[in-house]
């Protein structure tokens, strides 16, 4: 909800993540999330308040699971975004 115990030492405002259907005219905005938080959009990937994760969940399977030089890191990482926005979708009032 964006009003967490680490709010308060955070530089920028933290966005209410269970309202992202509301302001969407009651459709979560699922491609939108999933390039955001893949860092596909370019819009948050340089300074913006969510880390793009793209290539870190990529460099994480690529280093754990020896998945290096592999397109598997990259299907591995993306199933990871996908399950970080239906999780996201679930939490929207």
């Amino acid at each position: 909800m964006g009003d967490g115990p680490l709010t308060e030492i955070m530089m920028d405002k933290v966005a209410d993540l269970t309202q992202l259907t509301a302001r969407n005219d009651g459709a979560f905005p699922m491609l939108e999330v999933i390039h955001i938080i893949d860092g596909r959009t370019g819009v948050r990937g340089h300074g913006g308040p969510m880390p793009t994760y793209g290539d870190i969940f990529t460099a994480e399977a690529s280093a754990t699971d020896g998945m290096s030089g592999d397109y598997s890191a990259v299907l591995a990482a993306r199933g990871r975004i996908l399950s970080v926005a239906m999780y996201l979708e679930s939490l929207q009032q």
